[in-house]
């Protein structure tokens, strides 16, 4: 690749970064409770610029590089979601189908849900929207003119920390995926608590207690030089412990999670690369824009239409948006329309990025 192709490819990454960490479209202000501190969403887009200066290349573009480098047909790649919100099944839905148009993996989407809840139909039909066929057994990947396009919807159960560390390795062992991808993927603080996104404990940090647990996954994928991509907005996430200087600058939750703990609510994994975007959705259509891109296959992204029936999909099973409690086709307070007009910038630009211009005279 000559010097003026990268600049070019760079300049094509850091776009997409831009789109997908800018909160455009977006309610701009959260509080807990109708009398609480307004928090602004504006601070997020500091916590994406210091953490692109340190990783020096758009982070996007880095985590399609290293799924490109890392999996190759009949691959298994894990994606991990579990915020019981529109933020997450989407995202998973998007990246399992570019990992399947794009690199003729297998993806396995792992999340933790009761069976036949409104969370497990959202996670299928949340896929039937984005065109691959949900199946939830391992069977069903494989032996069939109909399994191409499959991915597997695994449930993942409450846990200890020692009954996680045990499930992980036997996990990996049997999948043996080349990349974990986290999508909103909530998950336990360096004290071993669970927090939201307002800071609020969701479990007791005793390390007996059985709850949902992701961190076990980004340490044990360390030790086997699997590689690992967090995707996130607010720290709490599975994997962002990778960037928490740069969280406490910004994030006051994450520094003080304001419970007894008082460790904050970043998650005490560290993933090999970190996306701190507008939502994690947005993150993940970012990675599949990238990927498209890279292989030069504009059918790795989906279409606005498409993205419409996902996001409907899943709101129609009962998913709330996690910052207005809302069953709307929405993300964080961003907009139905703001979401389908994102895919279309993205796609926009991975299509005008194939072409060029040329002037001249007659």
């Amino acid at each position: 690749m000559s010097q003026f192709e990268e600049d070019l490819l760079v300049g094509f990454g850091d776009v997409i970064d831009r789109l997908v960490s800018t909160p455009s479209g977006t309610v701009p202000v959260l509080r807990k409770g109708r009398d609480g501190e307004a928090k602004s969403r504006y601070t997020w887009m500091k916590v994406y610029d210091e953490t692109r200066q340190r990783y020096g290349r758009p982070l996007t573009l880095l985590a399609a590089e290293k799924l490109l480098e890392a999996v190759k047909p009949g691959d298994h790649v894990l994606i991990v979601t579990n915020s019981h919100e529109m933020d997450g099944p989407p995202g998973a839905a998007v990246l399992a189908r570019a990992l399947l148009v794009g690199l003729r993996a297998i993806p396995i989407i792992t999340a933790s849900f009761k069976p036949d809840s409104k969370f497990q139909r959202a996670l299928t039909q949340t896929c039937t929207g984005a065109q691959i066929i949900p199946v939830l057994t391992k069977e069903e990947l494989t032996g069939s003119i109909w399994t191409p396009y499959t991915t597997l919807i695994y449930n993942w159960p409450l846990l200890s920390v020692k009954e996680a560390e045990e499930k992980t390795t036997a996990f990996l062992d049997e999948y043996q995926p080349k990349a974990i991808v986290t999508v909103e993927a909530t998950s336990c603080n360096k004290k071993g608590i669970r927090h939201g996104a307002l800071g609020g404990p969701n479990s007791t940090g005793d390390p007996n207690e059985r709850i949902y647990r992701w961190n076990q996954f980004i340490d044990q994928a360390k030790k086997l030089g699997i590689p690992t991509i967090a995707t996130g907005d607010n720290g709490n996430e599975c994997g962002f412990g990778t960037i928490e200087d740069i969280l406490v600058k910004h994030h006051k939750f994450c520094a003080d999670c304001g419970c007894p703990c008082g460790a904050g609510i970043v998650s005490a994994a560290s993933a090999d690369i970190v996306i701190p975007a507008n939502n994690s959705n947005w993150a993940s259509y970012g990675i599949a824009t990238c990927l498209a891109k890279l292989l030069g296959n504009t059918d790795v992204l989906h279409d606005e239409y498409t993205h419409n029936r996902i996001l409907l999909n899943c709101a129609n099973e009962g998913i709330p948006d996690g910052a207005t409690a809302m069953a709307t086709p929405t993300t964080d307070g961003s907009s139905h329309e703001a979401c389908i007009y994102l895919v279309g910038q993205l796609r926009q630009t991975l299509l005008m990025s194939m072409k060029s211009i040329v002037r001249e005279s007659r």
